[in-house]
């Protein structure tokens, strides 16, 4: 124990000197989701320039370098600048596979995982959850789509969605491991903890699959021309969020073009056939109100794009509202026993989110003073014409956090009982050989240092909704029902047989539009 000592005095003073000195402290010492509530408070008050001056900056080797990347990456996005943005994704990517690369050799692992014994789980180079890595994917291949470069969208959707499937084959694996850690933790003083993450989580399965990217992907598919991988991917989409009637209605629309004469007969038994006969028969989903009547009966499409003829083209809305939630510190008392069979509690920190933010798919959020969701709010409408279309949500990612979360929480926990056990071991090894001061110094060491990881990809927005309907070749006007001072209408240009994709961000008084003819 008088290594660690020594190496906890080493560390520091190292930090200290090193030209990375102040990043490295303020990790250590300073949760990260407080380093950026400057940011989040900027956003919300519509100063997106602003919010990038105060981005915490970070250099490769930084522990938080690859967050720093895609924060940057979604702050280049929400200003518009689209080519900017794509440079800090691709360096996210590199940096991703170098750090893949490097994970297979086992590099740098062991000093980590010692540093962490000693200090906290900030110690360890940020590791972007599968979630985090498939929207990272989805946004380059959304700047790619408003760049009208299809085949660069097309690559970056297939990384998305190899990155899900691959996180499916492995999270069996991960959950033998969490429960097989669950064992050495009494998990019922985490009650309150895991309250809060199970109620955020709602039914969700797991905390990867995203039906977003998946349905990104359709669209891309769909406007090369690529009918059957479009089909494929909706029905992925449709299989994580069934109730969407938009994915409904693409995978029946193609479907019937395909002649997937199976699928369909399933979807009808599963819908009801007047509810499958009425959702490709109108342009307005969920509303009965002089809508036009665009598609035709199961089985009798045969044009090219699906559902269109000549005369008529495709308008997608991605609707993206809010920052996801921070997470948040919460003090934990842990017993660890004793070689006599004694329990002794300990405080520690552990990452958490608050009960008081609404959970639900179909909810949007209002923004508080630092960016943070709150419980009201209502989903996205769009007036077009005499039509009114609604939104629903393609993926809940707060509910994706909190599920991912709650899954790594035994691990998260594990450590922190190891870290206790080698601190203690260092406060008592100083103390024999320091005394008072000795002991003194290594409380308030562990004291300071006992920091919960709250990191996480923090400029993502709390959910993404998506409206699709088929109009009329030409120009249309998009009224929307938001009080936000920027929502002004929007023309848009619907070309035949092609699909008018259009981007709107919501961030407090943030509103962003952007669009493109795919």
């Amino acid at each position: 124990m008088l290594v660690l000592a020594k190496r906890l005095f080493i560390a520091c003073s190292l930090l200290v000197v090193s030209g990375c000195a102040t990043l490295q402290l303020n990790n250590l010492f300073q949760d990260y989701a407080s380093q950026f509530q400057p940011v989040r408070a900027a956003l919300s008050q519509g100063n997106v320039a602003s919010a990038i001056q105060q981005v915490p900056k970070a250099h490769a080797g930084d522990t938080n370098y690859q967050l720093s990347l895609v924060e940057q990456g979604r702050l280049a996005f929400l200003q518009g600048d689209i080519s900017q943005s794509r440079w800090w994704f691709e360096q996210s990517y590199q940096a991703l596979e170098t750090q893949r690369n490097r994970a297979k050799l086992k590099l740098g692992q062991g000093l980590e995982r010692v540093n962490t014994l000693v200090t906290n789980d900030n110690a360890i180079a940020y590791q972007m959850p599968a979630y985090e890595q498939s929207m990272m994917h989805g946004y380059q291949a959304l700047n790619y789509a408003l760049a009208h470069d299809l085949e660069g969208a097309l690559v970056e959707v297939r990384r998305a969605n190899q990155i899900q499937e691959a996180a499916l084959v492995q999270y069996e694996d991960e959950l033998i491991e969490a429960n097989a850690e669950r064992q050495n933790v009494d998990f019922s003083y985490l009650d309150n903890t895991m309250s809060a993450l199970t109620s955020k989580a709602g039914q969700i399965k797991n905390g990867f699959q995203n039906a977003y990217t998946f349905y990104l992907s359709g669209i891309f598919y769909e406007a090369a021309g690529q009918l059957n991988d479009a089909y494929i991917d909706y029905k992925k989409a449709l299989e994580i969020f069934p109730d969407n009637q938009y994915l409904q209605r693409d995978v029946l629309r193609l479907g019937s073009v395909l002649g997937m004469n199976n699928d369909l007969e399933y979807y009808t038994q599963q819908l009801g056939k007047a509810y499958v006969n009425q959702l490709l028969s109108t342009s307005v989903l969920g509303s009965d109100k002089g809508s036009e009547k665009v598609g035709k009966k199961v089985g009798e499409q045969n044009t090219k794009q699906g559902s269109l003829d000549q005369k008529q083209g495709q308008l997608v809305v991605v609707y993206e509202q809010a920052l996801i939630e921070a997470k948040q510190e919460q003090a934990v008392r842990l017993p660890i026993w004793t070689s006599g069979g004694d329990p002794r509690f300990y405080s520690v920190s552990v990452p958490s989110y608050s009960k008081s933010y609404a959970k639900g798919h179909s909810k949007s959020y209002a923004n508080t003073s630092d960016g943070n969701n709150s419980a009201s709010s209502r989903a996205l409408e769009l007036q077009l014409g005499k039509e009114t279309l609604t939104a629903e949500t393609i993926v809940n990612l707060q509910a994706l956090v909190a599920k991912q979360l709650a899954e790594s929480l035994p691990s998260i926990v594990s450590r922190q009982v190891l870290r206790l056990v080698a601190k203690e071991q260092v406060r008592r090894k100083l103390s024999k050989e320091g005394g008072d001061v000795g002991n003194i110094l290594a409380g308030l060491y562990n004291l300071a240092s006992e920091r919960a990881d709250t990191r996480s990809w923090l400029t993502l927005p709390g959910d993404v909704q998506i409206i699709k309907a088929d109009l009329p070749a030409g120009e249309h006007q998009l009224s929307f029902n938001r009080k936000n001072i920027a929502a002004n209408d929007t023309m848009v240009t619907i070309a035949p047989n092609k699909i008018t994709l259009v981007v709107i961000s919501e961030i407090g008084q943030v509103w962003q539009v952007k669009q493109a003819v795919l």
